[in-house]
């Protein structure tokens, strides 16, 4: 199986953060500082007058831990453990996960010439995939995140599971296709809980083949393993997690080759065990990967002020019209 856009050559993947565009921008991309900053200790700080925080390189784990509106002061990342945003957490092929977790690799991180910060994961035996991955901002609302893989050997079904953690009362929203039965457009989906999906979390698929790789019994293995719950297809591999009481809407998306499914816990409150994660997971590639390749996909994240569904949907069309420029 091979997902659409998934080539057998050279790919590219590339995660990238857009911050801050329903708002009047504060500062213009020249009077920003748009490098980040070595703190020691694998540590990297910026603050770009709209975006400020804390990239994590070396440590246990790695990610952003903080990332905070500057206009509200609100946290957007929700850091317990030092998890909080683009995390790598999991690897998997066809019914295999490689390891524990992705956070407790052995990496090593390095500032960059031109302000960005690398990681890199070498290959092991248990995990023979080599991992790179590029924090870049491109202007003060602009962070790239460029991953690159490289296995070691044949990877069926391949999957990067990439986390976020997301603060207190960010709920989430998926865009999905309606059901068979009720045939209509696609539309953004509150992902509340019900009796039907207590206890699980919720799996957003974009498509049979797609929800056969979730099931293929990479999930089943401990420790931590996940019951998912699937009632829809994405429509498009876009959705929100959107906080009420600040009205800060974060808007993540992916191209369609390159994102083969969407998970998240339910919105409930008070949250239970589940809920209280606040998450949002992107399931990268999905395809084969033959030892001679490597891959890359292309991801977005939008962080405004209330932002509509409308208007991130056309956030999203212009996403996928910039990559044919």
């Amino acid at each position: 199986m091979r997902p659409s856009g998934f080539r057998r050559q050279t790919i590219g993947f590339s995660l990238v953060l857009f911050l801050g565009v329903v708002i009047p921008l504060a500062v213009s991309a020249a009077e920003s500082d748009l490098a980040f900053k070595s703190a020691g200790n694998g540590l990297f700080d910026f603050n770009t007058g709209q975006i400020k925080g804390m990239l994590r390189g070396t440590e246990k784990t790695q990610g952003i831990p903080s990332l905070i509106d500057v206009t509200s002061g609100r946290e957007i990342a929700y850091n317990k453990d030092n998890l909080g945003l683009f995390s790598y957490y999991r690897l998997f092929s066809a019914n295999k996960r490689w390891g524990d977790a992705a956070r407790d690799w052995p990496r090593s991180a390095k500032l960059l010439s031109d302000g960005a910060v690398q990681l890199n994961w070498p290959p092991r035996s248990d995990h023979p995939v080599e991992l790179i991955a590029s924090y870049r901002w491109k202007s003060p609302n602009t962070l790239d995140l460029e991953t690159t893989v490289s296995p070691q050997q044949d990877m069926p079904r391949f999957e990067v599971f990439l986390s976020s953690y997301f603060s207190k009362g960010f709920r989430s929203l998926a865009y999905v296709k309606q059901p068979l039965h009720t045939p209509g457009p696609a539309y953004f989906l509150s992902c509340d809980v019900n009796p039907f999906i207590l206890g699980t979390y919720l799996a957003f698929p974009r498509d049979r083949r797609a929800a056969e790789v979730l099931f293929d019994g990479r999930w089943d293995y401990g420790p931590n393993p996940v019951h998912f719950s699937v009632g829809r297809f994405l429509a498009q591999p876009l959705c929100l997690k959107r906080d009420a009481q600040s009205g800060i809407t974060c808007v993540l998306m992916s191209r369609p080759g390159d994102c083969f499914a969407i998970e998240t816990p339910y919105n409930m409150d008070p949250p239970d065990g589940i809920a209280g994660h606040y998450s949002l997971y992107l399931s990268l590639f999905g395809g084969d990967i033959k030892t001679s390749q490597s891959a890359r996909a292309l991801t977005r994240l939008v962080v405004g002020h209330d932002i509509s569904e409308e208007a991130a949907l056309d956030l999203y069309q212009k996403f996928i019209a910039e990559q044919s420029q």
